[in-house]
């Protein structure tokens, strides 16, 4: 069953400034959803259309098979972690946990109930007397959770919870946040520009630019076929190497040398790569010769950079190499690793086999 269905939804303010167009997507029971995006792409505006927060110049909202776009906030049974947490600072975490539930009018008895059970949940256990200025961001954001825990609401909607923490903590929290959504079989809706969040936690992401969607699928399919540059390069740490081709007869010329099947089609191609599939040719006849312009050797792993057509390309290998600035070596790309997209639309062109166990979902 859908927890939340949203269709052709759109959002302007003063009647004229579009921030959502036409946006539709659902979410299934169950099922930790995220939407990623750059900051500016309407990700938060439609949080809030969801939460109530803001309302919608057309299209529609239902949650759990009921019409929820005329609805008040109170009246949709969500809860909602914020970015700056939103505890008050004057009540202890045992007070801001069970602060909704007070408001909700909800027995004593039943509200000391679940606040000590998403306490134990989240091990707040012996730190409900304390004040907020009293913890660390770690421990505010599980008081954030513990609120939302509390109130049992079937949606729990979180916009960029994780991003004031540093990026050991904020590891450690993505880990304790989807255990925590699977444990419980919460519906969750996760706001986030950090891609990483979006690739580690989501059984399904949506991306958005511009306040339209982009892509929606699970993690691995919107990374291994993105449907348009957008994604290419959005998805993915170092982003995807994207070159414009030359037409040669029934090949595409990448750079000197290097030629690959030409796509079906007359308009102009770009070709993308993804930098670990750019592979060192030690043994092998290379695609071509990159002239190494900077080294990163992070330990577990190596970024290579080059330049391809006047265009920065990043190579990325497991391990420690140690090439030299000014270094010309031979790279190799397997024909199967070349993403190929219309020049004029950005859109992907053709498509290849999914690996055995992955589905590919609908992708807009």
């Amino acid at each position: 069953m859908k927890a939340i269905d949203v269709s052709n939804l759109n959002k302007a303010y003063r009647g004229e400034d579009m921030v959502l167009e036409d946006v539709s997507f659902d979410v299934q029971q169950g099922e930790f959803f995220v939407i990623v995006g750059p900051s500016g792409c309407g990700k938060s505006t439609l949080l809030r259309i969801i939460a109530g927060l803001e309302e919608i110049s057309a299209g529609t909202l239902y949650m759990n098979g009921e019409e929820a776009g005329s609805k008040r906030p109170n009246e949709r049974q969500i809860s909602m972690v914020f970015q700056n947490y939103a505890l008050f600072p004057h009540l202890s975490v045992r007070e801001n946990i069970l602060f909704g539930l007070h408001v909700k009018k909800i027995a004593k008895q039943q509200q000391q109930e679940r606040c000590l059970e998403a306490a134990h949940l989240l091990g707040l256990d012996e730190l409900l007397d304390r004040k907020p200025r009293e913890l660390s961001g770690g421990q505010r954001q599980r008081v954030a959770l513990g609120r939302a825990i509390a109130s049992e609401a079937p949606i729990c909607l979180m916009d960029e919870p994780l991003s004031n923490l540093d990026a050991k903590l904020r590891t450690k929290m993505r880990a304790e946040v989807r255990q925590l959504q699977r444990r419980l079989g919460m519906t969750m809706v996760y706001v986030t520009h950090d891609q990483v969040e979006a690739m580690t936690m989501a059984d399904r992401i949506m991306v958005l630019n511009e306040g339209s969607i982009q892509q929606i699928g699970r993690p691995l399919d919107v990374y291994n076929y993105p449907q348009n540059l957008f994604v290419a390069t959005f998805i993915g740490s170092p982003p995807m190497n994207i070159t414009k081709t030359t037409r040669k007869g029934r090949r595409l010329q990448l750079t000197d040398g290097w030629t690959a099947a030409a796509p079906d089609l007359t308009e102009d191609v770009y070709a993308g790569v993804r930098p670990e599939h750019l592979t060192y040719a030690a043994d092998a006849p290379p695609s071509f010769f990159a002239t190494v312009e900077h080294l990163e050797i992070l330990g577990t792993e190596t970024l290579l950079m080059f330049r391809m057509n006047g265009e920065l390309w990043i190579a990325k290998w497991p391990g420690q190499w140690d090439f030299r600035e000014g270094q010309n070596i031979p790279l190799k790309v397997a024909d199967d690793h070349i993403h190929f997209f219309n020049a004029a639309t950005g859109e992907r062109i053709g498509s290849r086999p999914l690996p055995a166990g992955l589905t590919m979902e609908a992708a807009l």
